[in-house]
Parts: C-alpha cells; sequence; structure tokens
C-alpha cells in the first residue's frame, strides 16, 4: 500500500531555515549595548578600571568611562572612551588638537591634521599621532576621535604598540568608527510575518497529521484467531486425549 504523501523530508529544514532567517532579521542587535566600540580587535578585554594619562579633553568632566586593553610581551595597547556632558563641535576637537601639541613639544610626536568621519551615522573629527623612538622606529600609533550626540560627546582615543596594528594605522580609525551606542531595536512588521509563517507551518502540519491519522483508520486490519489453550476441555465429539501416566489403571 503506497505510504501517505507528506512535506519531504529535505523541505523541513528549509522551511525552519526560512523562518528562523525571518525571525533573524525582525530584530537589530548591536555586537555591545550601550556606547561602545563595537568591532574591538581580536585579545582586546574590557577593563573599566583602565585609565589613560592624557585624555583627549583632560579639562572636561568625565560621566561614562570605559576601556579595552591588551598587552602582549613588550608591547601595550588601549581604547579608552569618556563621556562629556554637552555637544563638542570641530573648534572644540581642534583646541583639544593644539593642547596635545603643546604637551608633546620637544617630544618625537608626529600630529596628523584634524579630519572629518563618519560613526554611528554621526558626523565625528579626529586626528592621528605617531611617537617614535630614538632611532626613528615607530613606539606607539594614536588615533583620537570625538563623536557628539544630542547632549554628550563621546571621545574615543586608541593608543597601540602593537607592531601588526602600527603598520597599519588605518585600521585604527577603522576600529574607532565602529564606537555606537547600541541598541536593539524590533521590526515590528517582520516579526508579525515571521509569526504568520510559523502559525501557517504549524496548521498545515497539524492538518496532514489528521489527515493521516483518518486514513489510517480506514486501513482494514486482519483478525488473527486466537489459539485455543492447550488444557481445554474438548468440544462434544472430539477425541479425548490419551490418558497420562497419572490416569493408568493399576496393574495387578
Amino acid at each position: 500500500m503506497p505510504r501517505p504523501r507528506s512535506t519531504p523530508c529535505s523541505l523541513r529544514p528549509t522551511l525552519l531555515a526560512a523562518v528562523a532567517t525571518l525571525g533573524a532579521a525582525g530584530c537589530d542587535i548591536p555586537e555591545f549595548e550601550g556606547p561602545q566600540i563595537q568591532s574591538p580587535p581580536p585579545a582586546f578585554t574590557l577593563n573599566p578600571a583602565a585609565s589613560e594619562q592624557r585624555p583627549m579633553f583632560p579639562d572636561l568632566r568625565v560621566v561614562h568611562h570605559d576601556a579595552w586593553v591588551e598587552a602582549s610581551w613588550g608591547d601595550f595597547s588601549g581604547i579608552y572612551i569618556n563621556g562629556h556632558p554637552g555637544v563638542l563641535e570641530s573648534g572644540e576637537v581642534e583646541a583639544a588638537r593644539q593642547a596635545a601639541m603643546a604637551a608633546a613639544f620637544g617630544q618625537r610626536a608626529e600630529f596628523g591634521e584634524i579630519e572629518s568621519l563618519q560613526v554611528d551615522g554621526r558626523t565625528a573629527w579626529g586626528w592621528g599621532e605617531e611617537w617614535r623612538l630614538e632611532n626613528g622606529g615607530l613606539q606607539y600609533v594614536v588615533f583620537r576621535a570625538a563623536i557628539p550626540y544630542d547632549t554628550i560627546t563621546y571621545a574615543v582615543d586608541f593608543i597601540t604598540g602593537d607592531p601588526g596594528l602600527k603598520i597599519r594605522p588605518d585600521s585604527l580609525r577603522t576600529i574607532v568608527a565602529s564606537f555606537a551606542v547600541g541598541r536593539t531595536t524590533w521590526n515590528v512588521p517582520l516579526l508579525l510575518l515571521s509569526a504568520g509563517v510559523i502559525l501557517l507551518l504549524a496548521g498545515t502540519a497539524r492538518s496532514r497529521a489528521e489527515a493521516r491519522a483518518a486514513r489510517h483508520a480506514r486501513i482494514p486490519l486482519p483478525k488473527i484467531p486466537k489459539k485455543a489453550p492447550a488444557d481445554a476441555e474438548p468440544k462434544d465429539g472430539a477425541p479425548s486425549p490419551p490418558p497420562g501416566p497419572e490416569s493408568a489403571p493399576p496393574s495387578s
């Protein structure tokens, strides 16, 4: 008898994968919640207790602080995040760069020009620095950026002595630009669509299971006669079993 037709096994994972994809697309979950670097380099760990020697805005009040640090043998890297009240513009950032240059006077430091970059959908301003050894080799590479929000400005300073990062100073800018105030957002229409697909699949599976059970119920099953017990009394006209040793007459 042919088997009842049902959803192919190979199709079920595809349907489940489609539902999972719809559900995942219905929400946007950041790598880190809150004001944070969203793409830190490998081997960096969060250490909010870490502080830098000279932050980007040393004279401003700090209302938020966080840090990523990484210490290899002989090298050190740190990403420092400081939140300052108010909205700082490019003029304040340029003043901070001039103050940093004055503080580094007489040292082997080279400062880049102020530049604009897009961070978390906002215009930010920053600059790069190179600190050299006596022999001219790079000791540290720095990139600093200020990202203004509605009521607060986040200053992100990335300082590294890692050889792999020093030879790619543009990577510091890219990592700093991954800063965002991470929030989980929900796409309600897409989530409702996902729920509808799940209900449709569940209803289809239930209907097929009920139809399969109904078909199975209509299939006639052959009746197998039961065997009579060996010690049952014979029916009328049936020969009696021969007497056993217990019923044999006693010998004279």
